[in-house]
C-alpha cells in the first residue's frame, strides 16, 4: 500500500510510539512505586494501621490519574477512621492530599518528562487539556500523545532543514 519512503515512515512512527507508550507506562509505574513508598513512610511516622497495605493501595491507585489518587487516599481515610479515630483520619487526609500535590505537580511531571523529553509544563497541559476534553482516557492518554505531536514536529522540521541545505548545495554547485 506504500512507498518504500511512506513505508520506512510509518515504521519509524509506529516505532516512535512504541518506545514512547513504554516509556509512558514504565514511568507511571515508577511514579507508583515512589508514592506507595513515601505514604507507607509518612503513614508510618503516623502510627496508621495497615500502612504497608494502604501505601500499597494509593501507589497502585496512583496509576489512574486524577481519580485514582482520590479513591486511594478515600479508602485509606475510611480505614484510618475505624482503625485509628477522627482525629488521626484528619490529619492522615491533610498529609496526603500534600503529598499527592507533590506527587502531581513536581515528581510525576519530572520522572514523565525525563523519560518522554519533553517539559514538565507541556505534561501539566497535556493532562489538564486532553482531560478537559476527553475525561479520564484523555488524562491518561494526552501525555503519549504530545510526546508523539514532538516527534512530529521535530521530524518535519528537520525534513525542511534537510530541504534547505539540499537547495544551498544545488545553488553552490550551479555557480
Amino acid at each position: 500500500f506504500l512507498s518504500k519512503t511512506g513505508y520506512n515512515k510509518f515504521a519509524k512512527y509506529y516505532k516512535d510510539t512504541n518506545s514512547i507508550f513504554y516509556r509512558f507506562i514504565t514511568a507511571q509505574v515508577v511514579d507508583a512505586i515512589i508514592v506507595g513508598i513515601i505514604t507507607t513512610i509518612a503513614m508510618t511516622i503516623m502510627n496508621v494501621k495497615y500502612a504497608t497495605l494502604l501505601g500499597f493501595l494509593i501507589g497502585i491507585m496512583n496509576i489512574i490519574p486524577y481519580f485514582g489518587a482520590i479513591i486511594g487516599v478515600g479508602i485509606s481515610v475510611i480505614i484510618t477512621i475505624f482503625t485509628g479515630g477522627w482525629m488521626k483520619a484528619i490529619w492522615l487526609c491533610l498529609v496526603l492530599i500534600i503529598l499527592q500535590q507533590i506527587d502531581a505537580n513536581i515528581i510525576n511531571p519530572k520522572i514523565l518528562g525525563n523519560s518522554l523529553r519533553i517539559s514538565r509544563i507541556l505534561i501539566i497541559f497535556a493532562v489538564t487539556f486532553f482531560g478537559a476534553y476527553f475525561g479520564v482516557l484523555g488524562m491518561f492518554l494526552g501525555v503519549p500523545i504530545i510526546a508523539m505531536i514532538k516527534v512530529f514536529i521535530l521530524d518535519y522540521i528537520d525534513e525542511k532543514n534537510l530541504e534547505r541545505i539540499a537547495d544551498r548545495v544545488v545553488n553552490i554547485g550551479e555557480r
